[in-house]
């Protein structure tokens, strides 16, 4: 049993809170990831945006995962935060020769840029993307509001992107923001709050979704990808979607009922039975 045609997965590849739900009973941390590659064939790898892994480490991920499996990691925050990609090359060489090794189950590399980045720093964007070396892919997750705008600063982003051949990354957060309980209000702040603007304008468009707490009662902001995944894979595109939730626990139940979803649409392949005695997948 296995996902096709778009690339699916979560923020992580294991939770402690996971085993004896999508986990099974027993699994030990050693076996996260080997267990997550199994079920899921994509995962967003944010840990790079903090610190970089060990070689070590690397070449266990790449020898623990099938040869399908995409792993999505995002550039340093040294790179997009705090020098916003200027004098950053050193840093960009040693993310990128440490991941090199992952070879082929290397997906696209993320580079996400704060708010505060905006339309004067485009021309910047477009000389450090072509910069890089060619025989990897990138994304790009853009949070400022005038990028989302319909404008002329959208659209000259959204060109150059095409120009370079990088996809685009959509931050879809409606759901998370859509709710009112107060234990998430910190979530909501981390998260922007901005029109969602579904293009592509690579091969393999990212989506990043935090649903509402209770996939249920956000699910009209999810269903309309449906349809759009529906298209891009029609359209040639292999699509990643990673599944979010407020409570990253709970980000495989959403993953898990997100694919029901899609297959009612289209055909994407089988993900495993659930592993774990919770039932709250059938409410779904």
């Amino acid at each position: 049993m296995t996902v096709e045609r778009i690339y699916l997965g979560c923020p992580s590849w294991g939770m402690k809170s996971w085993v004896g739900r999508c986990f099974p009973r027993g699994t030990t941390q050693t076996d996260f990831l080997r267990t997550y590659s199994r079920i899921f064939n994509s995962v967003e790898g944010n840990t790079t945006f903090y610190a970089l892994p060990k070689a070590d480490n690397v070449a266990r991920w790449r020898d623990e995962v099938p040869d399908d499996f995409r792993f999505c990691f995002k550039f340093p925050k040294k790179v997009t935060h705090e020098k916003l990609l200027l004098d950053s090359a050193e840093y960009v060489d040693a993310f990128l020769e440490r991941l090199a090794p992952l070879g082929p189950k290397l997906g696209s590399l993320i580079v996400q840029l704060p708010p505060r980045f905006g339309f004067k720093q485009l021309g910047r964007l477009g000389d450090f993307l072509r910069g890089l070396p060619k025989e990897f892919r990138y994304a790009v997750e853009l949070r400022h509001p005038v990028f989302f705008a319909a404008g002329d600063e959208e659209r000259a982003a959204a060109d150059m992107f095409r120009e370079l051949g990088v996809d685009t990354v959509v931050m879809d957060a409606r759901g998370l923001h859509s709710s009112d309980n107060p234990e998430l209000a910190e979530v909501r702040e981390r998260k922007p709050d901005l029109p969602i603007v579904m293009r592509a304008t690579g091969p393999q468009p990212i989506v990043r979704c935090v649903p509402h707490e209770d996939f249920s009662a956000g699910v009209r902001f999810v269903e309309p990808w449906i349809e759009q995944l529906s298209k891009w894979i029609a359209e040639g595109k292999r699509p990643y979607f990673f599944m979010h939730a407020p409570d990253d626990t709970y980000a495989p139940d959403n993953a898990y009922r997100f694919h029901r979803l899609l297959s009612g649409r289209v055909a994407v392949g089988d993900l495993p039975p659930w592993a774990g005695k919770d039932d709250q997948l059938g409410l779904f």
